[in-house]
């Protein structure tokens, strides 16, 4: 069962990987990049294709309270809608970005990793009916490109249900946020304490994993940030 259905955690965002065929990455590689970088990371469940490629994984953390959804998507669907993106955003970019945006539009595949909440204060969320996110004390472990977030913008992007890529509302969002940058914190809420449960490291550290190993671009669809 997919975590959309999940009461006990609620979708907050969902962000882009984009690579070529050739560097599609298997379980085992992003199995053992996980062990390196975060180890204090659980997978609760993963599938993969008759080839060991990476189809699906779900990535928990208590100590963040979150959880993560990677999903696999290819073919012509997500060509169009990588050479439309890239289009849009051609002209608000850097120049070193463009060279990024020319791999996205070459792209049929890309992973899509939606970002949840572990609620807290319901009936459901007990620690002692959730043996698979147990976790022992935190061993500390550099994180690579956890800075990778730092020209995000703030969105109000927050509604629950599965994410779809929608163009238009990536327009809307840019020019509502045409000029205002913040630090991860902002991004995530802390001032008005809506989000300020979770920690974002787990999906700053599997964002900059699925991007190395993939060779690939990661992006956020909501803003079209390009993250570094």
């Amino acid at each position: 069962m997919t975590l959309f259905d999940d009461n006990r955690y609620d979708w907050r965002e969902t962000y882009f990987v984009y690579f070529e065929s050739s560097h599609r990455p298997k379980l085992t590689d992003v199995q053992s990049a996980l062990k390196v970088y975060a180890p204090f990371f659980s997978i609760l469940a993963s599938k993969t294709d008759a080839t060991g490629n990476l189809v699906e994984m779900t990535i928990a953390s208590y100590e963040d309270h979150a959880a993560l959804e990677i999903f696999f998507q290819k073919g012509k669907e997500i060509q169009s809608e990588s050479r439309h993106l890239a289009k849009t955003l051609k002209k608000e970019v850097s120049q070193e970005e463009r060279a990024k945006l020319k791999l996205i539009e070459q792209c049929s595949m890309r992973f899509d990793i939606h970002h949840f909440e572990q609620l807290a204060g319901t009936s459901v969320f007990n620690i002692t009916k959730l043996p698979e996110l147990k976790f022992s004390t935190r061993s500390t472990v550099p994180i690579n490109g956890a800075g990778i977030f730092s020209k995000a913008l703030k969105t109000d992007v927050a509604c629950k249900g599965k994410f779809y890529f929608d163009p238009d509302s990536l327009a809307q969002c840019r020019s509502e946020n045409v000029g205002e940058e913040s630090d991860i914190s902002d991004a995530i809420g802390t001032d008005s304490g809506e989000f300020e449960r979770i920690n974002p490291e787990m999906l700053v550290t599997v964002l900059e994993i699925l991007r190395r190993i993939s060779h690939g671009v990661a992006l956020d669809p909501s803003s079209g940030i390009i993250l570094e």
